[in-house]
């Protein structure tokens, strides 16, 4: 059976909100850029190439849909090549490549894990 890894970045005092940048216009929006390193860069890229698959929510998707088919390297040829799946009952259609919508959350998150192929990786909202 395949696993759900689940990543967040999420500070120690527990702010979640807008930690890649100016989704929303909470005051603390982008706070992880101020703690870039290598080894963090390192870390996400095994983190994304350890999995075959990612599981969105509608929001990150559409902010990663956004931004990552329009950008090469380590961290976007993977993101852009791998089966993206989406969580969402308001979603008619995706058009990033190689993704699909999952609109029955319980049983098509059940059959994704029981189906061959590697980990899952979902990233939990970026908003």
């Amino acid at each position: 059976m395949r696993k759900i890894i689940v990543s967040e970045f999420i500070t120690l005092d527990g702010v979640i909100e807008a930690s890649g940048g100016n989704e929303t216009p909470h005051s603390h929006g982008g706070w992880q850029f101020n703690y870039r390193s290598p080894e963090g860069g390192k870390y996400k890229i095994d983190e994304l190439t350890s999995v075959d698959t990612l599981l969105l929510g509608r929001t990150t998707y559409e902010g990663f849909a956004a931004y990552w088919p329009g950008q090469t390297g380590a961290f976007a040829d993977p993101i852009n090549q791998m089966p993206k799946y989406v969580v969402s009952r308001s979603m008619q259609k995706v058009e990033w490549n190689n993704s699909h919508i999952l609109r029955n959350v319980a049983n098509d998150i059940a059959a994704l894990k029981q189906s061959d192929g590697g980990d899952i990786l979902e990233y939990q909202p970026i908003a």
